[in-house]
């Protein structure tokens, strides 16, 4: 059996790697809420989902293209633990979902509540100190926002009922402005990227408002793939804390959570650049470089299976950087064996400080945390 002439006909454009979506995980802290919040760029309406403490990620985000930091995705996203903010005159009513008991700041009373406002569970209270008077929303265990009546027209409950159904649709892609429509929301104030990305990547904060009830989001994105949605997410105001603070949690816990030896790779594809020469990968094409190699990689069984040699290598194909990994197989119809070479580019970081070239050993690590114990275009 010819082994390359097999390969090349039965995928002609390899698989990609079964990569670890873009997770991003909170740094701990009580108070750093996030939300899902998805926009698609330039033009359609965004649309917010809240999704807890846990991960900001884009499922239909293209996997071949540049991604922000990553980390384990956090089971906080599916099991999303209860809001703990401190009772305070910005924050005068605590609502238990497990229970269904309200807590009051002192000195503070209940005016009038509206339940099911979106689910069974949900919940909206007016309270007052005698001064002033707020209106609180509970949609779910993981948010909470809180609005001075005296910044809306509307009565109590006109105001929560029509919650759930004000979301505001955003627009924004790396490079350009955000901007915010529907149901009277405005941008308050709007911050260029917050998170100090270098490019290709952008960033954008912004503070939104619709009647005295302020939220705060994020999106980021690389100029280089526009044609994809900016991945983000949102909170409703914490009382006792700023845009800014947020912001600085937020990047804090994605330095934290990220490291350049976890970043992804693009799609792997068949190159003729190198190949065996005795033990030794050599050039096979003019215009290639080989930095560095490495016998024996350590992937996975399915990429040592039924090989006589096998090795990793840092190369540059017309001064483009690549890692490739290399089988070498017995071919039962030529004299020589055969070797399959699998090319990769590594996807370039959102800090300048990240994007040094990882070890061979890291680009084994990465390759074989995506592909499993079995997995693989040579599989």
């Amino acid at each position: 059996m010819d082994w390359q002439e097999t390969l090349e006909r039965a995928i002609p454009h390899p698989p990609p790697a079964q990569l670890d979506p873009a997770a991003l995980v909170a740094d701990g802290k009580r108070l750093v809420r996030r939300r899902r919040l998805a926009v698609v760029a330039g033009s359609v309406a965004a649309v917010a989902a809240v999704v807890g403490i846990g991960a900001v990620v884009d499922p239909s985000r293209d996997h071949a293209d540049p991604e922000p930091p990553i980390a384990t995705r956090s089971t906080a996203e599916e099991e999303a633990p209860e809001v703990d903010i401190p009772l305070s005159d910005l924050a005068p009513v605590a609502y238990d979902f497990d229970t269904g008991e309200t807590r009051f700041q002192k000195g503070w009373t209940e005016v009038d509540r509206l339940g099911a406002l979106t689910t069974s569970d949900s919940l909206a209270v007016a309270v007052t100190d005698g001064e002033k008077t707020i209106y609180a929303y509970f949609p779910q265990p993981d948010d909470v926002s809180f609005t001075d009546a005296s910044r809306t027209a509307k009565d109590f409950r006109t105001w929560a009922r029509e919650l759930p159904d004000h979301l505001p649709d955003t627009t924004w892609e790396a490079g350009g402005r955000l901007s915010v429509g529907g149901s009277g929301w405005k941008i308050v104030r709007e911050i260029s990227n917050p998170f100090g990305y270098d490019a290709p990547w952008d960033s954008v904060g912004a503070v939104i408002e619709r009647e005295g009830l302020e939220e705060w989001l994020f999106f980021r994105q690389s100029q280089t793939a526009l044609s994809l949605a900016p991945d983000g997410g949102s909170t409703y105001a914490i009382p006792g804390q700023t845009i800014d603070d947020w912001l600085t949690s937020i990047e804090k816990s994605d330095r934290t959570a990220y490291r350049p030896n976890d970043r992804n790779l693009g799609e792997p594809a068949i190159t003729h650049a190198v190949e065996f020469s005795g033990s030794t990968l050599v050039p096979t094409e003019d215009g290639v470089k080989i930095l560095e190699q490495v016998a024996d990689p350590d992937i996975n069984d399915s990429f040592t299976a039924d090989t006589s040699q096998t090795a990793a290598a840092r190369i540059t194909v017309e001064g483009e950087e690549q890692y490739v990994l290399v089988q070498e197989k017995e071919s039962a119809t030529r004299t020589k064996n055969v070797s399959w070479a699998f090319a990769y580019h590594l996807r370039p970081a959102p800090y300048a400080e990240d994007r040094g070239p990882v070890s061979l050993e890291d680009f084994a690590a990465i390759v074989r945390r995506n592909n499993g114990p079995k997995g693989g275009p040579w599989a």
